[in-house]
């Protein structure tokens, strides 16, 4: 009987760890009705304050638009980022090359998507800012005005 104790003394913390671990990761864990929410309210915000108000709010962590991974970003029709609040260091960068995982350009992807349908989800494999590993995203893209598209999403990898 002394070996089962041992082994509980060893095991039970570790469950316990774990188990509070998958407990806050659930407490941090976004809906898509959360980033459609985020999204749409970013739209909203670009109309009520102006476009650099509102980019300024939106890379920033403080600025109302960044919760944990759910976060707004936005590019213009040219691909130059113009908001980002995942990794603000890339805004005035252009992603018009950038290349998603199926070899396409996701910018321009993702504008045709904008330019076709006005919003919806869309999927693509990105950098999550929380694990810093590259995962797949769902996102609600969305026209912002005639020359920017913004989204949000949550990654597939975090719990929901």
């Amino acid at each position: 009987m002394s070996w089962v104790r041992e082994r509980l003394r060893h095991t039970v913390p570790a469950a316990i760890i774990l188990g509070v671990a998958a407990i806050g990761a659930l407490a941090n864990a976004h809906t898509p009705e959360q980033a459609q929410m985020l999204a749409e309210r970013a739209v909203a915000h670009i109309q009520a304050v102006g476009r650099e108000q509102a980019f300024s709010d939106f890379s920033r962590p403080d600025g109302g638009f960044v919760e944990d991974e759910l976060y707004v970003f936005c590019w213009d029709v040219s691909g130059v980022v113009v908001a980002h609040g995942g990794n603000p260091r890339t805004v005035g960068h252009s992603w018009a090359d950038l290349r998603g995982a199926d070899g396409g350009l996701l910018i321009a992807d993702l504008n045709q998507f904008v330019a076709t349908r006005g919003s919806g989800w869309v999927q693509f494999r990105w950098p999550n800012p929380l694990t810093r590993r590259i995962e797949l995203k769902t996102a609600y893209v969305l026209r912002a005005d005639d020359r920017t598209v913004c989204g949000s999403g949550f990654y597939k990898g975090t719990p929901q």
